[in-house]
């Protein structure tokens, strides 16, 4: 690189739209994340490269990395950029107000139970936070993902992570349609279900199907269906059991309404799972994000009826 080079502001939207090039890996999805054209995009990342006077980035028809030089620049700037970023929060919070994106790795149920029942709420209380979901029902390394906070089931969380309670604890149970159960008689035993029409969920990121969980005299029982339909979504699980095509597994909270409107019936009931709770969860750090601490702060207030009066506060978890 070229010798006494000097942070001009005029650079600083090319700063972040490098940053966000690198992250993606794309100049399209960089683009629709800024909204600006990929042209556009490319046009700025171009004339940094020009003023830097090296190459930062390799394209080709289908693809866009790194070079060795922008991988050590693109440290640099997303430190950076995250420091100019916490100054900013910082003058917000002085104005008593949360600001900036908020960046969350989530299982699709989550999403589902513990946040889109309140978003319109959070939206109106905090105006200035802007808020990216990413729905994955595997295992996310939130830091390598550059996310603020994830959200899983308490055993699912590494150690050295901090953990929030979200929501209450949940059971795993068996369901089917009325019709199905018309033609089908209910299964008396975990034995009986190799007689019925099942559905499997396969995990994404292992490729493997998802046993299905019992408890039988107090000790857990898992079982290998043999399955009629294999899915790798919560939802389309739940919908091919309301068609009445088949019993799925699935968690309690996600089929609530539908067995207190009788559109699906719990079988199996004694043998149901006890599941943890949903945490949210991020790294340990001394400044936590004003924008993540007021989303969990209202989140929990918001999901208050199902998490025990035992649980944890956030003042209890992180001081």
């Amino acid at each position: 690189m070229k010798q006494n080079l000097k942070i001009e502001p005029t650079l600083l939207p090319a700063f972040s739209a490098f940053e966000c090039v690198a992250r993606h890996a794309s100049f399209t999805r960089a683009a629709a994340e800024l909204g600006v054209s990929a042209s556009a995009l490319s046009q700025s990342v171009r004339t940094l490269e020009q003023r830097l006077g090296v190459r930062l980035l390799t394209r080709t028809t289908r693809s866009v990395s790194l070079t060795d030089e922008g991988e050590r620049f693109y440290d640099g700037v997303r430190i950076g950029l995250d420091e100019f970023s916490a100054a900013l929060e910082g003058v917000a919070a002085s104005r008593g107000r949360a600001s900036g994106t908020l960046r969350i790795n989530m299982p699709r149920p989550a999403y589902r139970v513990l946040i889109a029942p309140h978003l319109a709420g959070f939206s109106v209380r905090h105006p200035d936070v802007k808020l990216e979901f990413a729905l994955d029902d595997g295992f996310a390394d939130i830091v390598a993902g550059r996310f603020d906070a994830g959200m899983r089931m308490s055993e699912a969380i590494e150690a050295d992570m901090v953990a929030v309670r979200l929501g209450g604890p949940n059971r795993m149970i068996t369901v089917a349609a009325p019709d199905y159960l018309a033609r089908r008689p209910a299964p008396l035993s975990v034995d009986d279900l190799g007689r019925h029409e099942c559905v499997s969920y396969r995990f994404a990121s292992s490729g493997r199907t998802m046993r299905w969980m019992f408890q039988r005299e107090g000790r857990p029982l898992e079982v290998e269906v043999d399955a009629r339909y294999i899915v790798n979504d919560a939802e389309v699980e739940i919908d091919l059991a309301r068609r009445g095509l088949a019993m799925v597994q699935t968690l309690e909270s996600l089929v609530s309404d539908d067995l207190a409107q009788g559109r699906l019936c719990a079988v199996l009931s004694e043998h149901a799972t006890p599941m943890s709770a949903i945490h949210l969860y991020f790294p340990s750090r001394a400044q936590m994000p004003q924008r993540l601490r007021v989303f969990i702060d209202y989140f929990q207030q918001a999901n208050e009826p199902a998490v025990p009066e035992t649980a944890s506060r956030l003042t209890a978890s992180v001081g």
